[in-house]
């Protein structure tokens, strides 16, 4: 059988012998790798054959090959068939529509129909190989696009994006989340989405991994402490997110208001709330109590040992609490260099309340 494939390339032939019917046309039969098929055609001249038939055939028929027949392609050819190409019948390619040479010539199109209407390409060996039509490495090969596959992306069947894909259509298709995710928008209502005008760019909020989880880059009130665990809902009520005010009494008057411990309105305390209190709770407020209450005689005093009334929590007086005259207190700090009377301000010499 020397002779019977001419020498050509390599892969072009591999190619070859898997051959779909887009050259030989037909009803799919199984049969042998050698065996004959009469919708084949006749097989080729075999003007370079030896003249021994029975080389190959049994002599009952022409149709009929010997049982120990073994033909090494790599061998004899030149040409080495791969993967499915090695299993394919002999007929796929050698047949009397023309030297195999020629469809050779034609690369991967020689025997398989390009489904894909040229908008692929013409290397078939692009996406597949020779075992089967399956993609290989279609994550890696979608790296290349316009759109990586990442996240539930990567897990998600190639016909819910490319919807033709079966019949081999692989239109371009757009990019935005939306031309996808519309339905997933329509029902996005905690909050609602669209009465708020979120309708594109969902990479904003959303990552590929999955809808729920949603994470906004609140730049504009960084959430830190409890805020950051607080529903959205409790801040942006009735879902109206723009225009939402910053300050800490549009959401905690109630808590300012009944503060009574001390008593937060009769002592006149500012509404920052920041002063005293952090994001991470609203008790164990602490105040920058520019008086030094540690050490001396008023460490472990408490609050209302000074503060005696509701409304005297702003006072800066130490002689609220120690009476003295100024003639008095001239007298006593006539050695103190620099010294001059202001009875709002001993605590400029006397930080702690110690001598």
């Amino acid at each position: 059988m020397k002779g019977l494939i001419s020498r050509t390339n390599p892969l072009l032939v591999a190619l070859l012998a898997l051959g779909l019917f887009a050259c030989v046309g037909g009803t799919v039969k199984q049969i042998t790798q050698e065996g004959w098929w009469a919708d084949r055609g006749p097989v080729v001249p075999h003007e370079t054959f030896p003249t021994s038939c029975d080389l190959c055939h049994t002599g009952n028929d022409w149709h009929t090959l010997r049982e120990d027949f073994v033909y090494d392609h790599q061998v004899e050819t030149g040409v080495d068939l791969e993967g499915a190409h090695a299993a394919a019948e002999c007929l796929r390619c050698h047949n009397d529509r023309g030297p195999v040479a020629d469809f050779a010539a034609r690369g991967c199109a020689g025997c398989h129909e390009d489904v894909h209407e040229g908008m692929q390409g013409q290397g078939c060996d692009t996406c597949h190989d020779q075992q089967s039509w399956t993609v290989v490495e279609a994550i890696a090969s979608h790296a290349r696009t316009r759109f990586p596959l990442v996240g539930a992306h990567a897990a998600t069947s190639c016909r819910r994006c490319h919807e033709g894909i079966e019949a081999g259509v692989l239109q371009p298709l757009d990019v935005e989340c939306i031309s996808c995710h519309r339905a997933d928008l329509a029902r996005a209502t905690d909050p609602n989405h669209a009465s708020n005008g979120w309708v594109m760019d969902c990479a904003r909020c959303h990552i590929a991994t999955a809808w729920s989880g949603a994470a906004f880059n609140h730049a504009t009130f960084p959430l830190t402490g409890a805020h950051a665990s607080t529903d959205c809902s409790e801040c942006h009520m009735g879902g109206v997110f723009s225009g939402t005010p910053r300050d800490c009494a549009a959401c905690h008057l109630a808590d300012y208001q009944g503060a009574t411990d001390p008593n937060h309105i009769t002592a006149g305390f500012p509404l920052d709330c920041a002063a005293c209190h952090s994001t991470s709770s609203w008790f164990g407020a602490t105040f920058n109590h520019r008086f030094q209450i540690v050490g001396g005689d008023h460490g472990g005093m408490d609050c209302i040992d000074c503060h005696t009334m509701p409304n005297n929590f702003l006072m800066a007086s130490c002689t609220h609490c120690h009476e003295h005259r100024q003639s008095e207190s001239d007298d006593q700090h006539s050695d103190v260099s620099g010294y001059v009377w202001n009875s709002m301000n001993c605590i400029q010499c006397h930080p702690d309340g110690r001598d």
